[in-house]
């Protein structure tokens, strides 16, 4: 809800948001109606993207509820789409706020 709260600020300095989720399409739907979501989410039910990126909670395994989370983070990427920054958070229960992303990704950008 933050990104889509601080949507208008992205817009403003130039960034787009795009979130990927291991929800299927069907599950994102209500919180996407609900909330009003604007920008793009994209289902990684088999975690193929998480893995391929190195971000997949370890603390689940294949075939539990919550498998194919990954860590709650962020990428920012440069107008040729590589990644030029990027931050983490190890627990799920901790986020990365969109004023702290905003900001980080102004000035990632703003040094390449």
């Amino acid at each position: 809800m933050q990104l889509q709260e601080s949507l208008a600020d992205f817009e403003q300095s130039g960034l787009g948001v795009i979130a990927i989720t291991y929800d299927a399409p069907q599950k994102q739907q209500p919180f996407i109606d609900k909330f009003n979501i604007q920008y793009p989410i994209l289902s990684d039910i088999e975690a193929t993207t998480v893995k391929a990126l190195g971000i997949l909670n370890q603390q689940y395994s294949e075939g539990q509820p919550a498998y194919g989370i990954p860590y709650p983070g962020i990428y920012v990427l440069d107008t040729n789409k590589k990644i030029v920054g990027k931050v983490f958070i190890e627990g799920y229960k901790q986020r990365v706020y969109a004023s702290s992303v905003l900001a980080y990704a102004r000035k990632v950008l703003a040094s390449n």
